[in-house]
């Protein structure tokens, strides 16, 4: 054997063995035994976004009917009024979101950008409502400017 072929044997070696080595094994998340656990209202979150209309209807109506609501009910009552498209379901989001218990850093985080979202949806539906208003009147104040330049122009006799 030749020096470069031990040379490249040994490396080929080296290398195997660092493959080999398992990472380092992380702590299992902490899971809050009063309330969800991120994970849980994550993947909530992604189970309410594929769901068909009809589907979100009839959960929504089961979480309605219901008497007591406990964290994770709550949640997912939000993210599915999340979807509708009122201010008052929005409204009634953010109202289920109040009413959580505190939990968590990350479960907090998670409840707060739900809020926010839901916060943002309302501006937007209150603001594209005065824009629709405001063209209304706009559309008025043509029609109404039009209709003068046509009385004010003289009608030509034959």
């Amino acid at each position: 054997m030749t020096f470069k072929s031990v040379l490249f044997a040994g490396l080929l070696l080296g290398l195997g063995a660092c493959t080999t080595v398992s990472p380092p094994e992380r702590p299992a998340p902490r899971v809050n035994p009063s309330g969800p656990g991120t994970s849980v209202l994550l993947s909530e979150l992604v189970r309410v976004a594929t769901l068909t209309p009809e589907q979100r209807r009839r959960e929504l109506a089961d979480l309605e009917n219901g008497r007591r609501l406990d964290d994770a009910r709550r949640f997912q009552l939000a993210a599915l009024l999340e979807r509708e498209d009122s201010a008052d379901a929005f409204e009634r989001g953010l109202k289920a979101l109040a009413a959580m218990e505190e939990a968590d850093s990350r479960t907090q985080a998670l409840v707060e950008l739900l809020k926010r979202s839901l916060k943002v949806r309302i501006e937007l539906k209150q603001q594209t409502a005065r824009a629709e208003e405001l063209q209304d009147k706009l559309d008025q104040i043509k029609a109404l400017e039009k209709s003068l330049q046509q009385r004010n122009t003289p009608t030509k006799a034959p």
